[in-house]
Order: structure tokens, then C-alpha cells, then sequence
């Protein structure tokens, strides 16, 4: 059998065999998966972290363990648009999807997040290498206006506003990442600033994710708009709103922030 498949054929099933992990055959390739994962509200690299390569919707055994600088990669991954898994006892599990070209090294980084208690929200956005800076931005619902927290007046989370800005990010990728302790009545804005850098929204791989006790409740991805924010002037992109513990997608463009009177400046950073 194996003269009339030849060398090169027995090494691509053999590869096929080693692959099939938990039923799932997966067929070895030359793209290149490299991560880091750290810690959704500091920011730091998370060590012991587990990786998993997903391939057609399913977790594989190709995995790999963070080391101390939160690093972790994954070989001989075939081409195509695919997912890695990551998880951490204490974390909720992340799945972050990956586009990997053939003899090429796609590079993320994965921000986990912590367990939350009962009442408490946590929103996290992560994006691309372009553009450099994305800024996000929470109006807390305050009498007849609002608290607006973001990295100039980063809140509190243990008084008033009950919300706070826990890392800011300001060199690519993410996270940047605010908490809400306590949940006021009223309605919640927010949105993400572009605040520098090159590109576009439909190229930024801008993604918030809203968390609660419970974990993953909701994720937004930017609008596909293909014209440079700087050009277009759309700088603003207003995510949801927050009632209580209904979320409403608004996922819209604009030159302006949802709101702009009635904003109180907190004066903490």
C-alpha cells in the first residue's frame, strides 16, 4: 500500500491521522497561528493559558500552552478562515476567529475575562494592528444627563459612578476594557472613539464583547464601512444602549458621540 501512494502521500496521511482529535480529521497545512493572551482588565500576559486550534466549528487537539509572556503558537494549520479557543481556570473561555494564509504567521492577541459577580457588566474592546488607538467610551445615566467614562476620566468602580475604565490601550490590538459595578437606573450609551491611526472600520477587526456573571452575552462587530475614518469623518461608532439588562444594538457610524450636552466630567483618572 505504501509504494502505490508513494512517500510524500503516506506523510500526508499519516499527518491527516495524527490530526484527528475528539473525531475531528483535520488536514495539516503550512499557515502559521501565533498569540498572546492577557488579562482583560490589566492588560499583563496570562501564563498557562490554553490554545486550541477549531477547524469547521469543532475544538482539535493542536494545542498549545501560554508561556510567562502569554505567548502561544499553533503549526502546520491548513489556509482558510478558522477559530482558536482559548481558556484559563478563573476566565471565561474566549473563541477568536483567525483568517491563515498558506506560509504565512497570523499574529492576535486574546483578551480574557475574569469572573464577574452577580449585578456586575464588564465591556471589552479588542481590534487589529491598524488603527493604532481605539478609545472606548461609557455614559453612565446620571438625573437629567450623564457620566461619561473614558480615558481622560476613568470612573470609579467602588463609588459613583459605579464604572470605570480598567486598562487603556493605545498601541493596537486591545484590550480596552470598562466595568460596571453597579447598574444605575436609566439608560447606558456606548461607543468606541477612533482616536488614531490608519485604515478603515471594515479592516480595523474592531469586536466588543459584553460580559456578565453568567459570561459571553453579547458581541458587536464594527460596520463594514470601507472609507477611512479620517476621510469620512465617521470617527464615532455608537455600539448599544443599556436598560437595566437589556442591551439595544445601534451599530452605526457617525461624526458625532450619542451624546453631547448635559455630560458631567468626573474628574478621576
Amino acid at each position: 500500500m505504501y509504494k502505490k501512494l508513494g512517500f510524500l502521500s503516506v506523510l500526508a496521511v499519516l499527518a491527516l491521522a495524527l490530526s484527528a482529535c475528539g473525531g475531528v480529521a483535520v488536514p495539516r497545512g503550512t499557515a502559521t497561528l501565533s498569540g498572546t493572551v492577557v488579562d482583560a482588565t490589566t492588560g499583563l500576559a496570562l501564563a498557562g493559558a490554553k490554545a486550541c486550534f477549531v477547524y469547521n466549528g469543532a475544538l482539535t487537539e493542536i494545542c498549545d500552552v501560554t508561556d510567562a509572556n502569554g505567548a502561544f503558537v499553533l503549526q502546520l494549520l491548513p489556509a482558510g478562515d478558522h477559530a482558536v479557543q482559548v481558556s484559563k481556570t478563573g476566565y471565561t473561555t474566549a473563541r477568536e476567529n483567525v483568517q491563515l494564509a498558506a506560509g504565512a504567521t497570523t499574529t492576535i492577541r486574546v483578551a480574557l475575562n475574569p469572573g464577574l459577580n452577580s449585578g456586575e457588566l464588564r465591556i471589552v474592546l479588542s481590534w487589529g494592528a491598524d488603527p493604532s488607538d481605539l478609545d472606548s467610551h461609557l455614559w453612565v445615566p446620571q438625573g437629567t444627563g450623564y457620566y461619561e467614562v473614558y480615558f481622560n476620566d476613568q470612573g470609579d468602580c467602588s463609588a459613583d459612578p459605579w464604572a470605570c475604565l480598567d486598562v487603556d490601550d493605545t498601541t493596537s490590538y486591545g484590550p480596552e476594557t470598562i466595568t460596571i459595578a453597579q447598574l444605575q437606573s436609566g439608560t447606558y450609551s456606548y461607543a468606541v472613539h477612533w482616536y488614531a491611526g490608519t485604515g478603515s472600520w471594515a479592516g480595523s477587526e474592531a469586536v466588543v464583547r459584553v460580559y456578565d456573571s453568567g459570561g459571553l452575552i453579547a458581541t458587536y462587530t464594527a460596520p463594514n464601512n470601507a472609507n477611512e475614518p479620517g476621510a469620512s469623518g465617521a470617527e464615532w461608532w455608537y455600539v448599544f444602549d443599556l436598560t437595566g439588562t437589556t442591551l439595544t444594538p445601534k451599530n452605526t457610524l457617525s461624526t458625532n458621540p450619542p451624546h453631547t450636552s448635559a455630560v458631567t466630567s468626573l474628574g478621576v483618572k
